[in-house]
């Protein structure tokens, strides 16, 4: 196969610098930015457990349409554009939605709303992203090009990215210092009417976009394993300079949700039926909201929460999910009840804790996942569904290898 050369810009870096210390150079760069306040893109996204929006309760419905005005709120400051994407939750290779703008939502207010109502009311989708763009690199003048969308065997998989990467250190990684640019050249990154990338148009490239191709790159040398190629990518990235402040990511493969970042630039929430994931919540309601780690991954799905505590760190092979050391289960109430229960859970550390409720005989009658804070208490709520009938239940409480369990009454 024929190898193209490096852009210009390339050759002048290695020229000048030399590798080790343009990398040094670059590092200060990056440190100096990140201790000093900037806007940068804003994210947001969603995912239901229980079905597609539409079929989610009232209440769940405002909670996330709160969430989206907290978010048109925000576009003010965020000049280079929004989007919103909605995947189907009836066919997990389809996209339900996808909208992008180059003006601010504020100023695109009825198109703005017109999605989110398509989003909410009148789509199929179950999973959501939406972005808002301060660029950063590449072009400016065009929609916003969040999501990446990246077609693996038909199924699209998507991300979207607060903070700058260098593309020096992209290119690098993607091509193996620029030995092999068959991956680049298989599927070139997008320039936006200009030259092609590799010819003059790489100016107009934009990082995150690299990030996404190095992401899918590793995820076909990974035997198609996602989470590998998270680790993988992440950790070459951070290895390279790269703060984790600046990767500030959300990547869905169309059923599930992935997070990572700098510690407290993420935030997610959990409700009954649905999670959410944003970088500026709402001030309102901050305190409902976790932040999440540095290092840390967090897999989003409709039975819960997974925690990939260092994910960067190579030490070992095996995934590492933390969950807590000692947990409690407190005493039901109001017990006996007949509407509503509640029993709070107390964990030494942070993770998430599976809810199953069983009848005497056995049969599972629900589950649902909940999250608790290190040395904290939280109180989980279960409402029976009209097709419950009387009689004795008991509450099983799982986070790792901890189990809890009590025997609750519900009276008709």
């Amino acid at each position: 196969m024929q190898m193209h050369k490096k852009p210009l810009e390339f050759k002048l870096n290695s020229y000048f610098y030399g590798k080790h210390t343009f990398k040094l150079f670059y590092c200060l760069i990056v440190i100096y930015l990140s201790a000093t306040p900037i806007r940068a893109c804003k994210l947001w996204a969603v995912v239901s457990k229980a079905g597609i929006f539409s079929t989610l309760s009232s209440n769940d419905l405002q909670n996330i349409n709160s969430q989206l005005n907290s978010l048109f709120d925000q576009s003010a400051s965020m000049m280079d554009g929004w989007s919103l994407l909605g995947y189907s939750g009836f066919d997990s290779n389809s996209l339900a939605l996808i909208q992008r703008s180059s003006i601010t939502a504020k100023q695109d207010s009825t198109l703005y709303w017109s999605t989110v109502d398509s989003l909410l009311g009148n789509s199929a989708s179950s999973i959501a992203l939406g972005h808002l763009r301060m660029a950063s690199s590449g072009a400016i003048s065009i929609p916003n090009p969040h999501p990446w969308i990246f077609y693996f065997n038909e199924k699209p998989f998507s991300l979207i990215h607060n903070g700058t990467v260098n593309k020096n250190i992209l290119y690098n990684l993607i091509t193996n210092d620029g030995s092999d640019e068959s991956w680049l050249l298989s599927y070139p990154p997008d320039t936006f009417g200009g030259e092609a990338w590799n010819i003059g148009g790489w100016s107009r490239v934009i990082d995150s976009q690299l990030i996404m191709l190095l992401i899918m790159q590793e995820f076909s040398l990974n035997g198609n394993d996602l989470i590998s190629a998270l680790q993988t990518s992440f950790s070459k990235l951070i290895n390279e300079g790269i703060p984790p402040n600046q990767l500030n990511i959300i990547v869905s493969d169309s059923e599930i949700l992935y997070a990572f970042g700098g510690e407290k630039r993420l935030y997610f929430k959990e409700s009954v039926e649905h999670f959410s994931i944003m970088t500026s919540p709402n001030q309102n309601s901050v305190e409902d909201w976790y932040g999440i780690d540095t290092h840390e991954l967090l897999k989003f799905s409709p039975v819960g929460i997974e925690i990939y505590p260092n994910f960067v760190s190579n030490e070992n092979e095996e995934e590492i999910i933390l969950f807590p050391q000692s947990f409690t289960m407190e005493s039901a109430y109001p017990n006996p009840f007949n509407s509503g229960v509640n029993f709070s859970v107390t964990s030494s550390k942070t993770g998430p804790v599976l809810i199953s409720i069983f009848s005497l005989n056995g049969r599972l009658v629900t589950k649902f996942s909940s999250f608790v804070q290190k040395n904290s208490s939280r109180t989980i709520h279960w409402s029976p569904s009209s097709n419950i009938s009387t009689g004795n239940y008991i509450v099983l409480a799982e986070s790792g290898a901890k189990k809890a369990t009590q025997k609750i009454l519900f009276i008709k």
